[in-house]
């Protein structure tokens, strides 16, 4: 009895205490403060998320395709290539995995090109070897056929045109002699790994193929993986069964791509700039003019037409160097260079006290020439009816040194 008495004085009193720590906290503002955790989650995922600004890609000043190559030349020099060591016992394997009917696929960090030139030379004593640099941009599936048809018996029996379907049914038969292809950056060209897959599964046709890039298992569908060389080809349709039969290698070696990037174009730094876009619909440019560029097309015009190109720099520079820092910094690409640029009439006014054009056809034939090569692109003034701007698709520092090199050879 009395501990139930005394158990109802201590709850009561419990009741008693949170209640003045309630109101208490409300005076302080502490209840309203608190959320659950639910209703805190959505009111965070509610609330818009700010981003900066500051974009690397706008920060960091893109390479000119001669800055691009002199970078290279200096890391050449100083480059230092770790060897990983390989053995050349692995031929005899990779020859036996060939004659079971497999396919192999080098994979891995750095050329494969001199190993796998090397394992051709050791299964020329086997057949017939063709070599097939898929790294080339001009190679064609045409190319790997008329390499084929050099092979002995191949061509005998018809003088048309070689095809894949007449390589797979000579190669299908029991009686025809051993095929290798080796084929350096497979992923370099889809069109011939498409045409390879009809003849993967030939009996005596033997591929020993590498790849560079991350994204090359995507040029090869699940069936194509899955299909296995065997008694399903048939001479009469050997291009029905297609697909690789690959046997996957790791042959990382850490060697440079010294050959494989010969055929490259270095000029084309993809992701550092935006200045290949379209400016002008009517003008379209296929690449970004360079300071060499450039030189070249001014040394090939008239004296009036340099001195105009002078002036459209010279008030360019000048508007360049009276905007704000942010915008001068963020101006990468053709775009970003339009408020930098003239208006027609300005252009018109200024060539005119300058002797340089006295009417707008005059004007026109001498812009007409910086037109057609991208030193000079146009776009419509925004707010006006018909005024277009005229600027010259350059960064500030390369504009800059471009007209010190003309003010240079002009004196």
């Amino acid at each position: 009895m009395d501990s139930d008495e005394g158990s109802e004085l201590y709850a009561s009193d419990v009741e008693h205490n949170y209640t003045n720590i309630f109101k208490e906290s409300e005076t302080d503002g502490l209840i309203d403060s608190y959320q659950p955790s639910f209703d805190a989650y959505f009111t965070h995922a509610s609330s818009r998320t700010r981003t900066s600004t500051n974009v690397f890609s706008q920060r960091v000043v893109p390479l000119s395709p001669e800055e691009h190559n002199a970078a290279l030349a200096r890391a050449s020099v100083h480059a230092c290539t770790p060897q990983v060591p390989f053995d050349s016992s692995s031929f005899k394997r990779w020859a036996r995995e060939l004659d079971e009917g497999f396919n192999i696929l080098f994979y891995g960090l750095g050329s494969k090109r001199g190993i796998l030139n090397d394992f051709a030379k050791h299964v020329s004593k086997l057949g017939h070897v063709v070599v097939v640099n898929a790294f080339h941009p001009s190679v064609t599936v045409r190319d790997m056929l008329v390499s084929i048809a050099r092979v002995p018996g191949v061509q005998s029996t018809s003088t048309s045109a070689l095809t894949l379907e007449r390589v797979a049914e000579h190669f299908g038969n029991s009686d025809s002699p051993h095929l290798f292809l080796i084929v350096h950056s497979l992923d370099r060209s889809p069109k011939l790994a498409r045409a390879i897959s009809s003849l993967a599964l030939s009996p005596h046709i033997h591929i020993a193929a590498s790849i560079d890039r991350l994204n090359a298992p995507l040029l090869f569908s699940a069936s194509q993986l899955a299909a296995r060389k065997g008694s399903f080809f048939s001479s009469d349709h050997p291009t029905k069964n297609v697909g690789y039969s690959w046997l996957w290698h790791d042959l990382t070696t850490l060697a440079p791509y010294t050959i494989e990037l010969t055929f490259a174009d270095r000029t084309s730094i993809s992701g550092a700039s935006s200045s290949r876009a379209r400016v002008d619909i009517t003008n379209p440019i296929s690449g970004p003019l360079t300071e060499t560029a450039a030189m070249h097309v001014l040394a090939a015009v008239t004296a009036k037409a340099k001195k105009l190109f002078s002036l459209l720099a010279a008030k360019q520079l000048e508007n360049a160097n009276s905007s704000d820092v942010s915008e001068v910094t963020s101006a990468h690409n053709p775009h970003d260079q339009q408020h930098f640029g003239l208006t027609y009439d300005a252009l018109f006014t200024l060539a005119r006290d300058a002797f340089i054009a006295t009417n707008d056809t005059a004007l026109r034939a001498l812009l007409g020439e910086f037109r057609d090569h991208g030193l000079v692109v146009s776009a419509a003034q925004p707010g006006t009816s018909g005024s277009e701007v005229l600027w010259i698709p350059l960064r500030k520092e390369r504009l800059s040194k471009l007209v010190e090199n003309l003010d240079g050879g002009a004196t």
